[in-house]
C-alpha cells in the first residue's frame, strides 16, 4: 500500500444486540430527511446505523415495510386538536396545519405520504377525521369529497414549495441574488412585480404564516353555505 494512500478509519459498529426497530426508524428518519426518499436505501440504512445489512432485515423484511412504518411514526407525532369540538371548521383548520407541519419539518413525510397516501392505519384515520369534520362543517357528500382532495392539494403544494424555496435560499448569497435580481427589473416592463416587490419577498419569507393566510382563504371559499345531504 502506498505511504501517501489516505487510510480510512474503520467503520463504527453498534454494540451488540443494540440494533431494535425503534432505532432503525429513528436512524431511518434522519437519512430520508436527510438524502430524501429516492437516495434511501438499506444499504445506506444500515451504514447509517453502523451494522451490516443483513442485521437490518432482521427486524424488516424490505425498504417498503421500513417507509410505511416510517409513515406511520410520522404521523403519530401530529398535533392534532381533541375531536368533537362545537366548532369543525377550526378544528379542520388545526388538522391542516398539523399535517402541513409535519410536511415542512420532515420532508420525508411529504414524499412517503404523497406517494402512498393510503398505506397505515393512522393515515386512513386522519383521511377519515378530515371527511368527517366537513361533513359536520354542513358539506354534502361530494362537496366533502372534492374539498378534502383541494385542502390536501393545497397543503402539500405549499409544504414541497417552501422546503425546496428554504434550501435552494440556504445557498450562500441565495437571498442577496433575488432581491438585486428583482431590484433590477424594468418597471416599465414589470410594473406590478417592481411595485409589489418588498411585500412579495416578504410573504415569500412567512413559512406557516403565508400557508395559514391561504388555508384560512381556501376554507372560507370552499366551506360556505352548501347544504348538507
Amino acid at each position: 500500500m502506498s505511504l501517501t494512500q489516505p487510510v480510512r478509519p474503520p467503520r463504527r459498529r453498534a454494540p451488540r444486540n443494540s440494533l431494535n426497530p425503534d432505532r432503525i426508524l429513528d436512524a431511518a428518519v434522519t437519512l430520508l430527511d436527510r438524502d430524501g426518499a429516492e437516495a434511501f436505501t438499506m444499504r445506506g440504512l444500515a451504514q447509517q446505523l453502523g451494522v451490516g445489512t443483513m442485521a437490518v432485515y432482521s427486524h424488516f423484511r424490505g425498504k417498503d415495510e421500513i417507509s410505511d412504518a416510517v409513515a406511520q411514526r410520522l404521523l403519530d407525532t401530529i398535533e392534532l386538536p381533541p375531536g368533537g369540538s362545537d366548532d369543525p371548521r377550526s378544528e379542520l383548520r388545526e388538522v391542516c396545519v398539523g399535517v402541513y407541519r409535519l410536511f415542512t419539518e420532515h420532508p420525508s413525510a411529504l414524499e412517503l405520504l404523497a406517494g402512498r397516501p393510503q398505506r397505515g392505519d393512522d393515515a386512513i384515520a386522519l383521511i377519515d377525521r378530515m371527511l368527517g369534520l366537513l361533513r359536520r362543517a354542513g358539506l354534502g357528500r361530494a362537496d366533502a369529497a372534492h374539498t378534502h382532495v383541494a385542502l390536501m392539494q393545497y397543503i402539500v403544494g405549499s409544504a414541497l414549495w417552501n422546503t425546496r424555496r428554504a434550501r435552494a435560499l440556504c445557498e450562500e448569497g441565495a437571498r442577496d441574488r433575488v432581491r438585486a435580481r428583482i431590484a433590477g427589473l424594468p418597471s416599465g416592463a414589470y410594473p406590478a412585480l417592481v411595485e409589489l416587490a418588498p411585500e412579495l419577498l416578504c410573504a415569500q419569507s412567512e413559512g406557516t404564516g403565508q400557508f395559514e393566510y391561504g388555508l384560512d382563504g381556501l376554507l372560507r371559499g370552499l366551506l360556505g353555505g352548501s347544504p348538507q345531504v
